[in-house]
This record gives C-alpha cells, sequence and structure tokens, in this order.
C-alpha cells in the first residue's frame, strides 16, 4: 500500500490524508485549496512513491483529454473525468462510460507512451542536437539584441529532481556571459510559465514571465551569468495560464567556472 511506501512518521500522516481524500486526483482537477496544495507539493518532491502517482494520474488525463481533442470521445462524460467533482473518478470514469470511451482512453496512452518514445529517440540523434542549438540560439538573439554576438554560449539541460539527486552541472568558461537553460517536460495543462532562480540562502536571484514551449515541448530561458556565481541554485517553475497557478517541477543547478 501506499501508506507502507515511506517510513517516516510524517510521510505516513501525509500518506493516509492522501488516500482518504484523494490528494492526489483532486491536485491534478485543481480543487484543492491552497494550503493544501502547498503542502502536498512540499511533499511528493521528497516521495517517490506521491512523484511518480502524479505523473501517472496526470499522464491518464492527458491521454483522455487528447483523445478528446481529437474527436475519439463523442459525448461529455471525458470532460467531466478531467474536471467534474466526485471522489474516485479514474474508477468512476471506468465504470460509467461506455466501450467506446475506454478504446478512446486506450488510444491515448498508446499516443502519449509513443510520444515519449520518439522524444527519447530523438535526443539521442544529431538531429535534435542541431534542432536544440538553433532554439536556443534564436532565444539568444532575442534576448541579447542589444548586446555584441556571443559564440558557444552554454547550456545546460534540467531535469526534475528531488532532494537525494545530484545536481544538473556546467562549467562557466571566461568571458560567457549568458547561459541557456533547456527545461525538457512531461505532459502539462499549462501554456504560460514562470521561472524563478534562488541562491543557495533561498533569496529570489532573477525570474522571467510567459515562457512557454517551443517546438519540441521544451522550455528555454536565458539567463545572465553575472547574476550566477559559483554555487547550488533552485530552480522553480510555475505554470500560470490557465489559472489556477501551481508548482510544475524544481531543479537543481551548480554553478562551476573555469
Amino acid at each position: 500500500m501506499l501508506i507502507q511506501a515511506c517510513a517516516d512518521t510524517h510521510f505516513n500522516m501525509m500518506h493516509s490524508e492522501i488516500e482518504n481524500e484523494e490528494i492526489v486526483e483532486r491536485y491534478v482537477r485543481n480543487q484543492l485549496a491552497p494550503e493544501k496544495r502547498q503542502a502536498f507539493e512540499e511533499h511528493f518532491f521528497g516521495c517517490k512513491e506521491c512523484f511518480e502517482k502524479l505523473q501517472t494520474t496526470e499522464q491518464f488525463v492527458a491521454g483522455v483529454r487528447d483523445a478528446a481533442d481529437h474527436g475519439l470521445l463523442k459525448d461529455k462524460s471525458s470532460t467531466a473525468f478531467a474536471s467534474g467533482p466526485g471522489r474516485g473518478f479514474m474508477w468512476a470514469f471506468a465504470a460509467t462510460t461506455c466501450t467506446a470511451v475506454v478504446l478512446a482512453a486506450t488510444t491515448g496512452w498508446m499516443y502519449l507512451n509513443q510520444v515519449h518514445k520518439l522524444r527519447g529517440e530523438l535526443n539521442q540523434t544529431a538531429a535534435q542536437l542541431q534542432a536544440e542549438r538553433r532554439s536556443y540560439a534564436e532565444l539568444e538573439q532575442t534576448t541579447v539584441a542589444a548586446e555584441q554576438a556571443e559564440a558557444n554560449v552554454p547550456l545546460v539541460m534540467l531535469q526534475a529532481s528531488r532532494a537525494e539527486e545530484e545536481p544538473a552541472s556546467v562549467l562557466l568558461q571566461p568571458g560567457a556571459k549568458r547561459l541557456v537553460l533547456w527545461i525538457e517536460m512531461g505532459p502539462s495543462r499549462y501554456r504560460d510559465f514562470r521561472l524563478e532562480v534562488f541562491s543557495p540562502e533561498n533569496h529570489l536571484v532573477t525570474s522571467l514571465d510567459h515562457l512557454a514551449r517551443g517546438p519540441y515541448g521544451a522550455l528555454a530561458a536565458s539567463l545572465p551569468t553575472s547574476q550566477l556565481p559559483t554555487g547550488d541554485f533552485r530552480i522553480k517553475l510555475t505554470g500560470q495560464g490557465p489559472p489556477p497557478a501551481s508548482l510544475v517541477g524544481e531543479y537543481q543547478l551548480r554553478i562551476q567556472r573555469r
């Protein structure tokens, strides 16, 4: 059982509340009060079980929504499933929808898995690397249009992390003026994002609003290296639109200088 996944007393209490009150499902449907949403976010970033369950639930809902967007769901039950009230919505969906809806949900899952597989393959090819270079080069040209052109702009790719994982690391060469952050993301209902960078002392260093996904589903942001001294930084990504706003991921970044 999920309650047994963590030995810590605080986690036991949290898991009991998460199961009894269906916190994961209500979180995905944006039905949690702000204080419970914040408490759950603080919990699942330190708990592998809840982190994986949240990802599974979000992927399931994304698959159903995608099937609905492509006209595979003919009735309104899919919309009610993704956002309507009620306990145990995943099980209620299976019990109350017809065979066509179940087949459509399965198609959504297969489509989602195929997208992940293709993205992983593309990341291993030279074509993907060239596309990423073009993307962050265009971003660099936009954000530093008033500055002199810069060659060999450093790039670091970030993945959602938990406390026990090593941070992503980048070595800044002398003369480097900007650092490009490339953030791969899974399914999300948000189209508009805010990025915040915090120092080791938890002070806000800089922030960027109105980030949007590029053609490959990733976010790219360019930061001035003058704001990033040597050390470890915490990067917080928040979905802003459509509201309500919600934490999407946290990333760890270690800056080193030659």
